[in-house]
Formats: C-alpha cells, sequence, structure tokens
C-alpha cells in the first residue's frame, strides 16, 4: 500500500543559505523535482500574509521561505507569482507586502506579487449547509498549479491554522467577512474550508510549511505567544501535514471538527498509520507542551450533533467572546470594519471606544485576529472558565 510522504527538517533559524538548503532538501524528499514542476508553467505560491506584521513577529510566512520556494521554481523552469489577500488593508497591500518582507524578497528575486482583491473574482458552487457559491480570486484560474506556504500557528476560532486554513485566502477581500457571518460555528467554518480545498486540491503541487518560528496560546496574530518549533516541513498532500502537526500539538485527532469533513470527502491522508515520515526525528522539534488557545476546549466540548441547539439555547450561560481593551484601544476602529456580524458600533461623544453587542456577536474573533494594537481579549463566562478548567483531556 503506498503511503503518503512527510518530509520534516530540522531548522533553527532564517539564515538565507540555511533556508534555502532545508527547503530544497524538504521538497526533493517529495520526488523527482522536474516531475512535480513542469517548465513554461505560472506557478502561484501562495504564502501567509495575515496583515501588516513584520517577519520577526512569526504571524506571517517568512520571506526567506518564500524565497527558497521561487528559487526552486525558477529552477524548474517555470514562472513564479507570490499572491495573497491579507486583511486590514488600513494603509493599502503596498504597506503589508513591505511590511512583511515580500516587496524587498519579489524585488531581489524578480517575482511578482499579485493582489488578489485587484484581478477579478469568480463563483464557484460548492456544497455546504448555508452557503452555496463561493468568489475566489482568478489568480486560482489563471495559473497553471499553486504550491502552499502556511504558517504554523495556533487559531482562536478552529484551534489551529496550518495548510488548510491557509487557502481561505483565496477568496478576495471582504468575502471572508461574509462567509465567517454564514458558517459562524467551527463546525460550519470547517467544512467551508473543505470546499475550498476541493477547489485548490488538483492544481497543488505540495505545500511547503514555515514552523521554524510560529504561535501557540491565543494565535493567529498578536495574541498568540512567539514560539520556535524549529521545523519545515512539505509533503503533497496538505491534508496529511495538517494531521501530523495537529498530533504534534497536542489535539485530539478522532472526531476532530477540522478532519471530519476532509475525511468524509476523502480529500487527503487523516490517518498516520500511512504515512511515512522522511529527515530528521521527530526528537529534533520543539513540541513539547504546545499551549493551545483557550477556545480549544470549548470547541471541544460538546458533540457536533448538538452543537447548534446548544449554542441556541445555552449560549447566555456558556461563551467565550472578544473584548475591547481601553487600555490598548486607539479608536483605529478597523475591529467595526472587519466585524462579517456587524455587532461593533462606536458612537463619537457617547462611547470613549468601539463597543461588542456580546448579545450578537458570532465569536468567529476576526476582531481579535486582526487588530494591530493587540487590544481584543478573550473573555470566559463563569460556567465557560469552568468546563474549561475541569475538562480531562
Amino acid at each position: 500500500m503506498f503511503k503518503t510522504i512527510i518530509s520534516a527538517y530540522y531548522c533553527s533559524n532564517y539564515n538565507r543559505d540555511n533556508v534555502v538548503n532545508v527547503v530544497n532538501e524538504a521538497v526533493q524528499s517529495l520526488g523527482n523535482i522536474s516531475e512535480i514542476i513542469k517548465p513554461n508553467k505560472k506557478i502561484l505560491i501562495k504564502p501567509n500574509l495575515l496583515s501588516a506584521y513584520s517577519p520577526e513577529q512569526a504571524i506571517t510566512t517568512h520571506p526567506e521561505i518564500v524565497r527558497a520556494v521561487v528559487r526552486i521554481v525558477k529552477h524548474a523552469g517555470s514562472i513564479p507569482v507570490v499572491g495573497d489577500s491579507p486583511g486590514n488593508l488600513l494603509n493599502g497591500i503596498d504597506h503589508i507586502w513591505e511590511k512583511t518582507g515580500m516587496l524587498a524578497m519579489a524585488k531581489e528575486e524578480n517575482v511578482e506579487l499579485v493582489n488578489f482583491e485587484k484581478c477579478g473574482s469568480i463563483e464557484v458552487s460548492v456544497q455546504h449547509p448555508t452557503i452555496k457559491q463561493v468568489c475566489i480570486t482568478k489568480a486560482l484560474i489563471d495559473c497553471d498549479a499553486v504550491i502552499n506556504i502556511p504558517k504554523l500557528k495556533t487559531h482562536t476560532l478552529m484551534g489551529f491554522s496550518c495548510g488548510i486554513k491557509n487557502f481561505y485566502g483565496i477568496v478576495p477581500g471582504t468575502g471572508k467577512m461574509e462567509y465567517h457571518k454564514l458558517a459562524p460555528t467551527p463546525y460550519d467554518f470547517s467544512y467551508l474550508l473543505s470546499e475550498i480545498y476541493r477547489m485548490v486540491k488538483e492544481k497543488l503541487l505540495f505545500t511547503v510549511v514555515d514552523g521554524i518560528e510560529g504561535l501557540e496560546g491565543n494565535g493567529p496574530s498578536l495574541s498568540g505567544k512567539k514560539r520556535s518549533f524549529n521545523i519545515v516541513a512539505a509533503s503533497k498532500d496538505t491534508v496529511a501535514l495538517d494531521v501530523f502537526f495537529l498530533s504534534n500539538f497536542g489535539f485530539k485527532l478522532k472526531n476532530n471538527i477540522l478532519l471530519k469533513p476532509l475525511q468524509e470527502k476523502n480529500l487527503g491522508n487523516t490517518n498516520l498509520r500511512n504515512v511515512t515520515c522522511i529527515g530528521d526525528n521527530i526528537d529534533k522539534f520543539n513540541f513539547k507542551k504546545v499551549e493551545l488557545p483557550v477556545t480549544k476546549r470549548l470547541i471541544n466540548f460538546l458533540p457536533r450533533r448538538i452543537f447548534r441547539f446548544a449554542a441556541k439555547y445555552l449560549g447566555k450561560l456558556v461563551w467565550v467572546a472578544p473584548v475591547i481593551n481601553e487600555e490598548k484601544c486607539i479608536n483605529c476602529l478597523q475591529c467595526i470594519k472587519h466585524c462579517p456580524a456587524k455587532t461593533i458600533y462606536f458612537v463619537k461623544d457617547e462611547t470613549k471606544h468601539p463597543v461588542i453587542k456580546r448579545d450578537k456577536c458570532i465569536s468567529c474573533f476576526c476582531c481579535h485576529e486582526l487588530c494591530l494594537q493587540k487590544a481584543i481579549d478573550i473573555k470566559r463566562s463563569f460556567i465557560a472558565k469552568f468546563f474549561l478548567k475541569n475538562e480531562k483531556e
């Protein structure tokens, strides 16, 4: 029986030569590059460029990892382009290209940066309980193949963000907000992610995970804690890669909300027994006692079949929600702009800072994710605190 190959190599820093060598080794372990990347093709490289964060903050894919993949594509005789649709475009996408280090890398490597919002979009039908069509960037249609370069992070809504979650970025602009509103629970959102991944899968060559540095705790942005995982990993099967990292982070794999729709749709290998790991021993990587987001236990507290019932009838008693930290808030009002449920308001001369209407909040944590001032805290009800404290893993 054929086993999925995952290559995982130790890398302790972002020294250019070191990263290029490690990424090359990780990708070459997957097979003959000339057979994986055909010449004279347009290859879309998709990093995680959440917002205007510097590479040192370990929130976005590091430009040296992207550079290494760009060089691999060029060496194979194809044309790389780097694209994404970041959030929080307060100062425009050029500011994000520059802040994340992508602009400098692109100039040095002579590679095009593609703004997914400006290149147009198309509607694609999906199989989802509440969403019938999803707008995706035309950049995906215009390319011949895709390479995925996610950042290894925890995530307050989904518990975890890596290969599958990174493709939510092919939804351009404010469309992401609308789908968060239509798929508010982790279960609904995981099914949406599986449909988006299904769209990409036929063009996906492989995924390279930037896990040299990433986030633990309440990721995927400033409220997360920077951590050196010391790993670069790659696979042709993005689902298997996510399972590998979920397992090493300490998440339960049985009935995992991220994996269930992927399993049902047979979109990848979710059984680590069917995986062959190539590279360094797992003990070389820093996975000991990874701190998971506070929301992770609440997500797994109730079986999926009664989650909606509980959310409707127990929502006033058991909840985890964002709150404004008034000491840190500078009234940039980006939380209002990016709230899918339009539940945050600010009235000049009446409120000193934005206010979140908790009874209408869908707990998608978009405000928490995109606040550049770290001014969105996570608050739990008394009963939620009890269950989060006492739940047995």
